[in-house]
């Protein structure tokens, strides 16, 4: 089901604003939103979510290739919030404390040209631009 996010990202900017750059609302949506944010960024997502049921049911029928899945379903992660390390903790716990499951999924490192993204899942690799 649908999560309405605003009341905990309202709590996140008021508590630790200064360190974050990004926030990708997924739902909707897949894992790719985050390359129309900043510029000349590797979004690494290395560590998602297990899969739901769902898409993997979603998958199976369908055939389509993971990579798709990926493209085209948030595959789990509804929201996401670019930031500081050093604020992860913060993060998560303010996160919790909405009865959200939070972790960090992944970093952020310098891209050479412009943002691209990879994620690395149990299904495989998969890169994106």
């Amino acid at each position: 089901p649908m999560r309405f996010f605003a009341p905990v990202i309202f709590k996140i900017l008021e508590k630790c604003r200064p360190s974050i750059s990004g926030l990708v609302h997924n739902t909707g949506g897949g894992q790719t939103k985050c390359l129309a944010i900043g510029e000349n960024i590797h979004y690494i997502k290395d560590d998602l979510l297990e899969v739901d049921p769902i898409f993997r049911l979603i998958q199976k029928e369908s055939r389509e290739p993971w990579k798709n899945m990926f493209e085209d379903f948030n595959m789990g992660v509804g929201f996401e919030v670019v930031a500081d390390p050093l604020e992860a903790e913060c993060l998560l716990s303010l996160s919790e404390a909405f009865g959200l499951e939070a972790k960090v999924i992944g970093r952020c490192e310098k891209s050479d040209r412009r943002n691209k993204l990879t994620i690395e899942s149990q299904f495989g690799t998969f890169e994106y631009r």
